[in-house]
């Protein structure tokens, strides 16, 4: 008798028409995700008690209004017209009594992207694979600036628009038609306008069907969304990024190889854990096992291409406007927030639905649910440093509310000058007196804890010696 081949140990999912396995849905796997979303938004919103609002939320707060003339406004480099619209009118509903609206609104903004990496990834590998992945988003510490920092609403915003636009173009199970790519459409521009993040989202998006062939006719109602950003650019948003200065020099040019080589090393280390050096090992071993396909002669996932690639565009575009600064912005987590979610889905999808012999499928599991659990430790770590950073931040914040909000102001203050955390004296004292303190909160009073006198003392210190840049705004 003629015996028959082996099955081969290992076949990667190299096309993008990987057939799903037909299971019926909801499963217990997407009930585990729902119940895990829902616990991972309240620990959230429990981990940001006690926090308020910092830095940019003021200038929101104080310089910008719904009205066409601020919401076209670049804000620093970013159109942030949703973002400004969604946060103006949570600002009139509660007003600035309690922060807990602010967070929640995150973290529920948060665990949508969550669901929708559930929703991309589980299409291209094995559920279980698609659960850890989500998990691990949603404890993504690695992002911590989007989780604790109201304003992100706007980052993260723009992510969830562009993920929703990618998993309406997706083609499992079956190819997308004229309206879901108008939805799509419509998401993108709603992203471009919320954000950066969002033209960033976009690139993502147009890389994905750009690199399948059965998809590619829908880059073009992506050029909607890009010819609005590029109008709005031109006219009104370039003027947004020379707050730093000319970016296009030699020396930027130079140095922006480096930056994006972090970066990819930033992200890497995100998804699976332990940073910019092990996302540099991990990086390498990808370079290796892409030449391995190639060599082969095995087409590599174009999902994954496209992340990689994204990845690559997000800090270029970052590197241009960031890489004269004097810390390295290719570690900010505010970028990695992006970066790291795109590396697990595009792991994911370069991984796909790998076939393994039933002798090895015990190592293979224990090397996931090893990599599972250093990327959890990794960032739930970082996700409570990252609320402790917060919490040093809104006691700061408190402590400026409280000397700029003291009649008379202590000597050396200028009633007129920005104290930078928050707006000037004379603004801050008008913001509280229509919108409400944030030195306590209404919601949840026992959560703020009284500002120490060396807070106020730090503060007191910056407000009466400014740093030369802030004075050198003054007319």
């Amino acid at each position: 008798m003629r015996r028959l081949p082996e099955m081969p140990r290992y076949s990667p999912a190299v096309t993008n028409d990987t057939a799903p396995v037909t299971r019926r849905r909801p499963d217990r796997f997407d009930v585990f995700v729902a119940i895990a979303a829902v616990l991972g938004t309240g620990l959230l919103v429990w981990l940001g008690l006690g926090l308020t609002f910092f830095a940019d939320e003021w200038a929101v707060i104080a310089e910008r209004s719904i009205t066409i003339e601020d919401l076209l406004r670049p804000f620093n480099e970013h159109w942030l017209a949703g973002t400004i619209v969604v946060y103006r009118g949570l600002l009139g509903l509660v007003g600035m009594d309690s922060y807990v609206p602010y967070l929640a609104l995150l973290a529920v903004l948060h665990a949508g992207v969550a669901l929708l990496v559930y929703g991309l990834v589980r299409r291209r590998t094995y559920p279980a694979v698609a659960v850890g992945i989500t998990i691990i988003v949603l404890l993504f510490g690695s992002g911590f600036e989007n989780l604790f920092w109201g304003i992100q609403i706007g980052f993260v915003g723009a992510t969830a628009l562009g993920l929703g636009a990618m998993l309406l173009l997706d083609d499992l199970p079956t190819l997308p038609g004229p309206g879901r790519a108008a939805a799509a459409t419509g998401l993108m521009v709603l992203a471009v306008m919320t954000s950066g993040y969002g033209l960033f989202m976009l690139g993502l998006v147009g890389l994905d069907v750009l690199l399948d062939r059965r998809r590619r006719r829908w880059i073009l109602p992506l050029l909607i969304p890009a010819a609005l950003y590029v109008t709005w650019y031109v006219t009104l948003g370039r003027s947004g990024i020379a707050i730093y200065g000319n970016p296009f020099t030699p020396e930027t040019v130079a140095a922006l190889p480096r930056f994006v080589a972090d970066g990819m090393a930033t992200a890497l280390g995100a998804a699976i854990g332990g940073g910019a050096l092990t996302g540099r090992l991990l990086g390498l071993a990808l370079v290796a096992w892409i030449v391995y396909l190639g060599v082969r002669r095995q087409t590599i996932p174009s999902r994954a291409v496209a992340c990689l690639l994204a990845i690559a565009a997000e800090y270029t575009i970052v590197g241009i406007v960031r890489v004269g600064l004097e810390v390295d912005a290719s570690l900010y987590t505010r970028y990695a927030y992006l970066s790291g979610i795109l590396a697990l889905i595009g792991l994911a999808s370069l991984l796909g639905r790998v076939q393994i012999s039933v002798a090895r499928r015990p190592l293979a599991v224990a090397v996931g649910a090893t990599v599972l659990v250093f990327s959890l430790v990794w960032n739930v770590t970082l996700l409570v440093a990252g609320r402790d950073l917060y919490a040093e931040r809104a006691e700061l914040t408190r402590a400026f509310v409280t000397i700029g909000t003291t009649d008379p102001l202590p000597t050396g203050v200028d009633p007129n000058l920005s104290l930078v955390l928050v707006p000037s004296p004379v603004v801050l004292r008008d913001v509280v007196a229509t919108y409400g303190s944030p030195m306590t909160d209404a919601l949840v009073p026992d959560s703020v804890p009284r500002v120490s006198q060396d807070a106020i003392l730090e503060a007191t210190h910056r407000a009466q010696d400014p740093p030369e840049w802030l004075l050198a705004l003054q007319p």
